[in-house]
């Protein structure tokens, strides 16, 4: 048994008296732990190699947009909006009705009404923009009384981009939306219409900012080291072609590439090009991390993320490193912790854990995830954890 699996095991049977709970096979354990475990095996496995420009970096002016607009859904069997408590929809509604030839519509004459609803309309356009015909989905959300939008079919509605786009305030028509919902069945005045939006005035985004791009890094890459690294990468590539200090690093995130003259005239295809250059893993140097998706109820460990010998308690768990691993003899027996769980870190009191085997540990004995948590903030308050813990 190696060192490692042994103060694993130790720590397991010693946390396992420290809460009073038998341990339990993993497959007792609960889905939102093993969503932890799952999204914690996936991130750990994935194998270290090259890959291209494009997975690190996205190009800023490409950054998509958003279409909005209002909408009626009709339909609906008594769950739409309280016309008699509110003219939210009534008017909209009664103006539609105006609208196709029904003239001796009044608000009165629709106080019963309920199987209408006013909703919000929204529509996501792609970084690479949209042209006229494109289909998108569209996303539904009421905005009256309305209880639930099962069984309804939205009105045909203009949506537009959310600022003022024509002289004098007047609204131009991007895309125009309608047809019938699929309710989210958790959040029933929630729904969406795939392919539901027909785009009818095209969107294009342009990454060119005179003679240079602006390479953005993802999030989860940014830094300084990071961007440096590109940024030479990117000065060897182009020096093969006779070009050099082309690209900058402007910021943590950003580097600006200055487009060779000779390539202005078919600037794409230089950028496309350069977007496929390959870059070695070991030049994406971040920071070790530990993400915590508090709406997934997921953690995701960094395989480097270490902590340093501390004692940390969190509800009724508490933890102590110890160093060294005791070896067990007929004078010097092992014994059971009842109150602190140890765990060795290493030969010496300088070396490290790592969160990984933690984190293992706690799975296996179910403990909540709200209680892992706990534990990853009091390592970081202490400073003995070795990482960067970022929250969503």
């Amino acid at each position: 048994m190696t060192r490692a699996s042994g103060f694993i095991r130790a720590f397991i049977a010693a946390l396992g008296g420290a809460l009073a709970t038998p341990i339990r096979p993993l497959g007792a354990v609960s889905a939102p732990l093993w969503a932890l475990l799952l999204g914690l095996v996936a991130a750990l496995a994935a194998p270290a190699g090259a890959g291209e420009l494009q997975e690190y970096v996205r190009l800023r002016g490409l950054e998509g947009d958003r279409l909005l607009g209002s909408g009626l859904v009709y339909g609906l069997g008594g769950t739409g909006d309280s016309m008699k408590d509110s003219t939210v929809a009534a008017q909209p509604y009664a103006q539609f009705l105006k609208n196709t030839g029904n003239i001796s519509v009044d608000l009165k004459s629709l106080a019963k009404t309920r199987s209408i609803a006013l909703v919000n309309v929204t529509v996501e356009v792609p970084r690479t923009g949209a042209r006229t015909d494109d289909r998108l989905d569209v996303v539904i959300g009421t905005a009256g009384t309305a209880s639930s939008l099962a069984g309804g079919q939205l009105i045909t509605s203009i949506l537009t981009i959310p600022i003022l786009n024509a002289p004098g305030g007047a609204m131009v028509a991007y895309a125009v939306a309608d047809g019938e919902l699929e309710v989210d069945p958790l959040t029933p005045t929630k729904a969406r219409i795939r392919g539901g939006a027909r785009m009818v005035r095209d969107i294009t985004m342009n990454p060119f900012e005179g003679n240079t791009v602006a390479l953005i890094l993802q999030p989860q890459y940014a830094g300084y080291p990071t961007a440096s690294a590109i940024a030479d990468l990117i000065n060897d590539e182009l020096s093969v072609s006779g070009h050099s200090g082309a690209a900058k690093v402007e910021d943590a995130q950003t580097i600006r590439v200055r487009i060779p003259s000779d390539e202005m005239e078919d600037a794409n295809k230089f950028l496309a090009q350069m977007l496929t250059y390959s870059v070695p893993a070991d030049l994406i140097r971040t920071p070790a991390r530990v993400v915590i998706d508090r709406a997934a109820k997921v953690i995701t460990v960094d395989e480097r993320v270490e902590f340093r010998p501390a004692a940390v308690t969190a509800d009724n768990l508490r933890i102590t490193t110890v160093t060294p691993q005791v070896e067990p003899t007929a004078q010097e027996p092992l014994t059971d912790t009842v109150a602190w769980t140890g765990i060795a870190t290493g030969g010496s009191q300088k070396q490290s854990m790592r969160l990984r085997a933690l984190i293992d540990a706690l799975i296996e004995v179910d403990v909540p995830f709200e209680t892992q948590v706990g534990v990853i903030r009091a390592l970081l308050r202490q400073g003995s954890l070795k990482a960067e813990v970022i929250e969503q």
